[in-house]
């Protein structure tokens, strides 16, 4: 049953299998006419769906706001009116998502990988805030809310990319998400430093993750882009040699007590010579009494 259940999931998420919201809302009407108690069709449809993992932590957090906007996520790119199921299962992944400035976006999203922007100093943390896109990055501090990458992640990913690209009322939140991810995943080493933070819940292997990645939003159109302001923080932050250089001595010297005191040891030699040096200079110059 729960096999069936799974096809029947990723079939319902297909864009090309959607129904108009407004003749399932009559058919479930019809359905359960005679039932007083019954939830709304919009919280069956979650329900179903909360038993995917990948899909689990959003739509309780969507289900426990009742779906209702509380006045601080309104989009004026976008219309409040659900339209299918996919797009029902989209605002569950979008709902609480922070109120940030969409730039037009004229070039391409430029970002190191993780594994190089760790090496330059910038930490990663897993984030513990509603909703997969409410990313951060401040002191040098990269804050990302954890992704199940399962079976029906890919699929129902695509779908909704596919959704935001030919609807005209939805704006382009999923897709600008997956263009920054990728900009963070250069290889499969990307996707295991990842996991080794707790930002990604993988069930793949690193190398299949990072193919899906890699392929997940080709050919597609970025209207705006909304990780802009934070992908530009970003680079200005790595392009701090500072940044880089203390991080480099830190994993080069002073990853154990041993290289810290050899470090120290070596100070101090070189401060005692500098001096030794300095005394000798003046005597030889100074005037003979």
């Amino acid at each position: 049953m729960d096999c069936m259940l799974q096809y029947l999931c990723h079939d319902l998420m297909l864009l090309e299998n959607q129904l108009p919201w407004f003749v399932l809302e009559i058919l479930y009407r019809l359905t359960v006419e005679e039932y007083i108690y019954y939830p709304s069709l919009s919280t069956m449809v979650l329900l179903t769906f909360s038993s995917q993992g990948s899909l689990l932590h959003n739509v309780e957090s969507y289900l426990s706001h009742n779906g209702l906007d509380d006045g601080d996520d309104e989009d004026e790119d976008e219309d409040d009116a659900i339209l299918h199921i996919l797009d029902l299962i989209r605002s569950t992944l979008v709902f609480r998502f922070r109120k940030v400035k969409s730039l037009p976006c004229l070039s391409q999203v430029k970002l190191p990988p993780a594994t190089t922007l760790s090496e330059a100093g910038v930490e990663f943390r897993r984030a513990c805030m509603e909703g997969m896109m409410n990313i951060d990055f401040k002191d040098g501090v990269f804050t990302i809310p954890q992704l199940s990458i399962a079976e029906m992640t890919e699929p129902l990913l695509r779908n909704i990319i596919a959704l935001e690209q030919c609807c005209h009322g939805r704006s382009h939140k999923i897709t600008s998400y997956f263009i920054l991810m990728h900009s963070l995943i250069a290889s499969s080493k990307d996707i295991y430093f990842l996991c080794e933070k707790e930002i990604f819940l993988n069930w793949f292997s690193s190398e299949n993750a990072y193919k899906i990645f890699n392929k997940l939003y080709d050919d597609t159109f970025l209207k705006n882009f909304y990780y802009g302001e934070l992908c530009a923080e970003v680079n200005n932050y790595y392009n701090v040699l500072w940044n880089r250089w203390l991080e480099k001595l830190k994993r080069d010297h002073l990853y154990n007590p041993w290289k810290i005191t050899s470090l120290v040891a070596a100070f101090i030699l070189l401060a005692l010579t500098l001096l030794q040096t300095t005394y000798t200079i003046q005597q030889y110059y100074s005037p003979r009494q």
